[in-house]
């Protein structure tokens, strides 16, 4: 290690979930100690996990609340003087908080919760090694900016030589100028990847003025060295974990064996987005360009992660699937021939139904798709670049394949009219019975976003303050432009739709007839909307109405037509495959199709509802799969 290199500690601070490691620190790690700098690197919100309990820490992070509302006590040391003045609304706020969830320990009382938060302050304070360490980094998401700036403005009172740097989602660009602009004790943000500016910051501090992504202070200026540098993913070190599972093993064992249990480590596939077009999504305000990893580089860090830490769950950390060679990554975590479970985000519209049963086979578990909603006036307005019949594709696929889709729909979106609710609910009412319910999202305004940059746009005469932040900010700091998330005002007023019953609706009927189908002790009762082919026909069994069960049998041209639609299909190709049936014939039984609520039709595009039996059997136990086809109902021709 060269003499005049400074030695760098990076913190990750709650409120991170405790079940996926950082990502951001085993890359640095690994990308610093390869170029010879000191690192250390600590997963501290382990330890925040066990101070304050593990279900109460559940709590704090997870609906109802989020990670970026579990920071408000962390006011207390930043702005002291507001806490004292202003600490019985902090109370009143979590006190309506905890009478409306019961999953939280009744011992913890807003008393408890402040005194674990000093207990877990004064533990870093006094524990963790920064004293050895020339520059502290501190990993920021949205629930890491308070308990950051009280750490790092306690070090810097206690040692005011140690140099502050901050880097992550919550302060890219101008708000990473903001944020040194109000904090004096942060002496360096990094907007953007972080990699290489903490490497030369370590390695040439004295020039630390030309570092790409740095911002920093000439006097009374605050500079900011934009650029254009990306760092090749496929250059990169395989992050090392280590420093998390040595974190780990110093916890409580009911902590480390909730991670045994659940947990699972992250792996970049990508940075960016392909798209990059949604409204809401402010991903290019810190991934300008996206860049995914080869397919052959992924397999090997796959590989060598779960030999290095005994681990077959993994998350892939990219804002969709791999663009390219898709498959043949599939194929290859297939033939490997471990146990894996992959868990990852997806986008509607590019996979086919054969894509998501070789994700099954691959080890894929757990899917988060980009719904987003079900109306087609909807996504138009949020740019989402696909069609409902998209969405309802991958949701089917992956009830097919036995693949969690835990998908969100947005609601209360600035420019939301009813049309977008009323159509949502007439596309609905056709697969709600089968296909999984989505969580709500409620919009928020995102800094970087392009309604932020344009919220004239999208129905908005002004951007407001939230309600969290005007708690947990004195108003002169919010007035800085330190806020990540906005409310708004709406230039007109619009209906306000019953998303929130609408859900419930739909849990309460999936909830019923599967509980129909489970009394009976048949396999075969919990499906609801399915067919089985005969080769020559095909029967579909429709128990969406259970007082009206069902039951279509299809002859063979109407078979081959029907299985034709398994995937979105454009009319045009339904006519090239079956040129021998002139169009008349062709649309009249796509739209008896159509009219029984088998098949989904969106403009020209067309998309079979059913569920295929043989897939789903295939995905249960052989005795499972043994159970007999048998229902009651009528039987129909169509």
């Amino acid at each position: 290690m060269h003499k005049d290199y400074k030695t760098v500690l990076i913190l990750a601070l709650p409120f991170a979930g405790i079940t996926i490691p950082s990502i951001q620190l085993p890359i640095l790690e690994g990308y610093l100690k390869e170029r010879d700098i000191n690192i250390k690197t600590r997963h501290l919100y382990l330890k925040a996990a066990e101070f304050y309990g593990l279900k109460n820490y559940n709590f704090l992070i997870n609906s109802p609340n989020d990670s970026y509302i579990a920071q408000m006590i962390f006011a207390k040391y930043v702005f002291p003087d507001y806490w004292t003045t202003n600490e019985y609304k902090f109370r009143e706020y979590f006190e309506k908080q905890v009478s409306e969830f019961k999953g939280v320990n009744e011992d913890f009382t807003f008393e408890r919760y402040v005194q674990r938060t000093d207990n877990f302050y004064n533990w870093v304070i006094e524990t963790v090694e920064w004293r050895d360490y020339d520059i502290i980094g501190f990993t920021l998401n949205y629930g890491q900016l308070l308990p950051s700036l009280a750490i790092a403005k306690k070090i810097k009172e206690l040692d005011p030589e140690k140099k502050i740097i901050f880097g992550g989602s919550r302060t890219i660009n101008e708000i990473g100028i903001k944020t040194l602009e109000a904090f004096e004790y942060v002496d360096f943000i990094v907007s953007g990847e972080g990699e290489e500016p903490l490497y030369r910051l370590a390695s040439d501090f004295q020039n630390h003025k030309f570092l790409p992504n740095l911002i920093y202070r000439a006097g009374e200026e605050i500079i900011w060295n934009k650029s254009d540098d990306f760092i090749d993913l496929n250059n990169l070190p395989f992050p090392s974990f280590s420093s998390f599972y040595s974190e780990l093993t110093s916890t409580s064992e009911e902590i480390q064996q909730y991670f045994h249990l659940y947990g699972r480590i992250p792996i970049e596939i990508s940075r960016g987005c392909w798209w990059n077009q949604c409204s809401f999504c402010n991903l290019k305000a810190y991934h300008k360009m996206y860049r995914e990893k080869d397919f052959d580089r992924l397999i090997e860090e796959i590989i060598f992660l779960s030999d290095e830490y005994k681990m077959l769950t993994f998350q892939l950390l990219g804002n969709t699937l791999p663009k390219k060679n898709y498959r043949a990554l599939f194929e290859k975590l297939k033939d490997l021939g471990r146990d894996f479970t992959f868990y990852v985000e997806a986008r509607a519209g590019k996979l086919k139904s054969e894509d998501y049963t070789l994700l099954k086979n691959a080890g894929f578990s757990t899917i988060q798709t980009g719904i987003e909603t079900f109306s087609q006036h909807y996504l138009e307005k949020i740019n989402k670049g696909v069609r409902v019949i998209d969405n309802i594709a991958a949701l089917k696929f992956c009830k097919e394949n036995d693949i969690k889709n835990s998908y969100n729909i947005i609601v209360n979106y600035p420019n939301e009219e009813e049309i977008d609710f009323e159509e949502t609910k007439k596309n609905v009412q056709l697969f709600k019975q089968f296909l999984d319910p989505p969580h709500i999202s409620h919009f928020v305004v995102s800094f970087g976003s392009l309604i932020y940059e344009n919220p004239a746009l999208f129905n908005i005469e002004r951007l407001e303050y939230t309600t969290i932040d005007k708690l947990m900010f004195p108003i002169e700091y919010l007035e800085k432009g330190l806020s990540f998330f906005y409310s708004y005002k709406k230039k007109i007023a619009v209906c306000e739709n019953e998303w929130d019953q609408f859900v419930k609706d739909w849990i309460d009927e999936r909830e019923k007839l599967q509980m129909m189908g489970i009394k009976t002790q048949k396999e075969i009762d919990t499906l609801i909307f399915y067919f089985v082919d005969g080769g020559e026909f095909v029967k579909i069994y429709d128990k969406r109405n259970p007082e009206n069960t069902m039951i279509y049998v299809l002859n063979k041209l109407e078979r081959d037509i029907f299985l034709s639609c398994m995937d979105v299909v454009v009319f045009q190709e339904l006519q090239e495959k079956f040129s021998y049936v002139s169009e008349d014939k062709l649309l009249e039984i796509l739209q008896s199709f159509v009219q029984n609520g088998i098949v989904f039709r969106e403009d020209k595009r067309f998309l079979s509802l059913p569920l295929r039996y043989g897939l789903i059997a295939s995905q249960k136990t052989k005795k499972e799969s043994e159970s007999l086809l048998y229902i009651s109902g009528i039987k129909r021709t169509l």
